[in-house]
């Protein structure tokens, strides 16, 4: 019977053994995780922190829009302008070009549709970045 306690004393303490170096295979592995969770956040982050609002607008966007303007009749191309580049009310552009509000509107919703219409690839990307 020596033997057996012994024995069953060798089984426990490799058993246990066993259990431990599992345990600290696992934890060596979610601690390898966790750092490369944390490398992925911080280029994450770094990104965003070099990334540039003026700089979202690719030439190629600008070219898309510079071209469609170019394309519209010339009261729309002013209007537009006066609305987005100058900031005017649609009140203060009617005014100014002695023509209805309702004339304004109508240019200005007739632009910004031919706009998504042309702009309609970078629709999922201006989604991404600002939702």
């Amino acid at each position: 019977m020596e033997n057996f306690d012994g024995l069953l004393l060798t089984m426990l303490k490799n058993r246990s053994l066993d259990y431990l170096k599992h345990e600290l295979i696992k934890a060596d592995t979610f601690q390898e995780i966790k750092d490369i969770h944390q490398r992925e956040l911080d280029i994450r982050i770094s990104t965003l922190e070099a990334c540039n609002p003026d700089e979202l607008l690719s030439v190629e966007i600008q070219e898309i829009v510079t071209k469609t303007l170019s394309l519209l009749p010339k009261q729309s191309k002013i209007i537009f302008e006066l609305s987005r580049y100058s900031n005017k009310t649609n009140k203060e552009i009617a005014e100014e070009l002695k023509i209805s509000i309702k004339t304004v509107e109508y240019h200005i919703t007739r632009t910004l549709k031919q706009l998504r219409t042309n702009l309609k690839d970078y629709l999922p990307f201006f989604l991404f970045l600002f939702y």
